[in-house]
């Protein structure tokens, strides 16, 4: 996909989900933070050991992230320009909380399903490694 597609689309259709990504970009940009790019995508490195998060166009993951786990949050923006305004309630809600549901279950020494058990989550892996 073309870079200015990726965006045109991002900052119209997905626009709400980015909105939220800007703000977050640019309160890192103000703390000192550096973004880098991942393909079309933005990014940024902050905390450790907690996995990523997607904002459209925009991610965020732990420091020293694995590839991985940067396509599969890129994966996110894909599912954003399909789904535009309908991402927060069919994917975003859903994902963060299962996310704080498997931390809690994990604690308590439950096991686990795959992270890619869940529909959005597999679907963000392969769109991720699709477009990368």
């Amino acid at each position: 996909m073309n870079i200015y597609l990726f965006w045109f689309i991002q900052l119209t259709w997905g626009v709400l989900i980015n909105v939220i990504g800007i703000c977050i970009a640019a309160v890192l940009l103000c703390t000192g933070s550096k973004p880098h790019r991942f393909n079309h995508a933005i990014y940024f490195e902050v905390g450790e050991k907690w996995g990523g998060v997607n904002f459209g166009g925009f991610f965020f993951v732990q420091k020293n992230a694995p590839d991985r786990l940067k396509s599969h949050e890129y994966g996110h923006s894909f599912q954003n320009l399909l789904l535009g305004p309908f991402m927060i309630v069919a994917v975003t809600i859903p994902s963060a909380v299962r996310y704080h549901v498997r931390k809690v279950q994990f604690k308590k020494g439950y096991s686990l399903k795959p992270y890619d058990d869940f529909w959005c989550e597999s679907w963000a892996t392969e769109l991720g490694q699709k477009h990368t």
